[in-house]
């Protein structure tokens, strides 16, 4: 019966251990930023909401959303 109590006891720290080590391994990775709302004023007069990267690709965003307006 010692026995077994130390093989839980040796699983269970290794089990602890592996966890700890996740998720301190998993914070190092940080979350990319969110992309972007573009308002664009297409040529036709409409109006489209578009997602880009980031505020530099908006207008090459809104071009590609005027043009594939339906």
């Amino acid at each position: 019966m010692r026995t077994l109590n130390r093989i839980a006891v040796t699983m269970s720290v290794l089990a602890l251990v592996l966890g700890i080590s996740t998720v301190v391994a998993g914070r190092g990775k940080p979350a990319p930023p969110p992309p972007v709302l573009c308002g664009c004023a297409c040529p036709d007069g409409s109006f489209v909401i578009t997602h880009a990267p980031d505020a530099d690709s908006c207008p090459a965003a809104c071009a590609a959303a005027c043009s594939n307006d339906i």
